[in-house]
């Protein structure tokens, strides 16, 4: 019997397997591409990869990049100390200089070797006494259905529709640019979109998020030895007044806060749970076992609506998403599952889910509950983490977005 089950467990392991590697597959993309987030990862930079389904399946990328004033080393200033303490931050920021000039770099060669395949493209750059500004349009390939591939065009920028590949690139000048060597230049943003389908799956026929079974899924992985959990929960109805926004993380009450619309909800309820891991070895392990089941996951479950970044990392002072069910158009309800990290010692998965408007308050990391502005900490990480500093460890990745929802029969 034991043999008969080791088989059993061989197979599906084997099919699953299989079947993930069919969806990645069909969401690989142009491997310029792939060789292009390789490289700028090399650099110490980072392309943010992520799939998501909305009745096609889409891949993107997109790779923000920088272009420095001149480095200029800080002059001697006759004290060995003090100047050998200006050349160790010269070498830094040289190496920062350095690591953008070069990313910019790689982003624009790329483009150059996708122009020579492209269907069709658009450049337009100035260049004028070392400011510049550009903008690069790329379509690759074309669909079998005989799609007719459109172009929208306004003023300098162009957009194309109805290609597998669409590559966009736009670099701007920074305006108050005072020619400091610690100052950009300018910011660029590299993005590349692959839908291997022409058609769209109606939002009718998609299938339903099964939260239940993808949970159950997870929990074997976060209930390992060495991982401590804890709850919070959020509850907001129409008697509370919002407080004007503020980009203080002093005075900002919602690290993220995630409006509905139409219609608006009179009651809101938010439910976290954070998984704690202290060994960077096990977040790496149960991050990359998360990963795994979840590619398991949406192969065994085609149409639905997901968005999963795969390649999300535990963010210091950020919670960077790894999987959201996109289900928001026929539900009320969300589903999150956010990676944030506490320095390099406290490593937190967190999972929210709820009805309404979803609300994370700053000091997330130690509240036990908040009830239309009346907040409970959690005493035991208020110990070693009061209010102030709770704020602080989160502020980076504060924001308020909307969610539209339009039931479906």
């Amino acid at each position: 019997m034991k043999r008969i089950t080791f088989a059993l467990c061989i197979i599906f392991i084997s099919l699953s397997t299989m079947a993930q590697g069919t969806l990645q597959e069909r969401l690989k993309g142009n491997p310029k591409i792939d060789s292009l987030v390789s490289k700028v990862a090399a650099l110490g930079g980072s392309g943010q990869v992520s799939y998501y389904y909305d009745g096609k399946l889409h891949k993107t990328v997109s790779i923000f990049c920088s272009l420095m004033n001149d480095f200029e080393p800080t002059s001697p200033t006759g004290d060995p100390q003090r100047d050998e303490r200006n050349q160790r931050i010269d070498s830094v920021w040289k190496e920062r200089c350095e690591q953008g000039n070069r990313i910019y770099n790689i982003v624009r060669n790329t483009r150059k070797a996708l122009t020579d395949e492209a269907k069709e493209s658009y450049t337009w750059e100035y260049h004028r006494n070392g400011t510049d500004s550009v903008r690069y349009t790329i379509a690759l390939g074309e669909y079998q259905s005989g799609d007719t591939m459109q172009t929208w065009q306004r003023q300098r920028e162009v957009q194309y529709y109805g290609a597998p590949e669409i590559i966009t690139f736009r670099y701007d000048p920074l305006a108050n640019n005072d020619g400091s060597p610690l100052m950009s230049k300018g910011f660029g943003h590299f993005r590349y979109e692959y839908t291997p389908d022409s058609v769209w799956r109606q939002m009718k026929d998609l299938v339903p998020f099964n939260k239940a079974a993808y949970t159950a899924l997870l929990q074997p992985i976060l209930k390992q030895k060495g991982i401590t959990s804890r709850q919070f929960y959020v509850y907001c109805d129409s008697t509370y007044t919002f407080e004007k926004e503020s980009w203080d993380h002093n005075e900002k009450e919602f690290l993220i806060r995630e409006n509905t619309i139409s219609p608006r909800q009179p009651k809101s309820e938010t439910r976290g749970t954070i998984y704690t891991i202290n060994s960077k070895e096990l977040a790496d392990s149960v991050l990359s076992q998360l990963i795994r089941t979840t590619w398991t996951f949406l192969e065994n479950n085609p149409d639905i609506s997901f968005h999963f970044e795969p390649y999300a990392y535990y963010g210091i002072k950020a919670m960077n998403e790894l999987f959201e069910n996109l289900d928001y158009r026929r539900v009320m309800g969300f589903y999150h599952i956010y990676l944030h990290a506490m320095s390099n010692n406290e490593y937190n998965i967190v999972f929210l889910e709820g009805t309404g408007d979803m609300m994370i308050p700053m000091e997330w990391l130690i509240l036990k509950s908040w009830k239309n502005g009346k907040v409970v900490y959690d005493k035991k990480r208020m110990k070693n983490l009061p209010p102030k500093q709770a704020r602080s460890v989160t502020s980076f990745s504060r924001f308020t977005s909307t969610r539209q929802y339009e039931p479906i029969d």
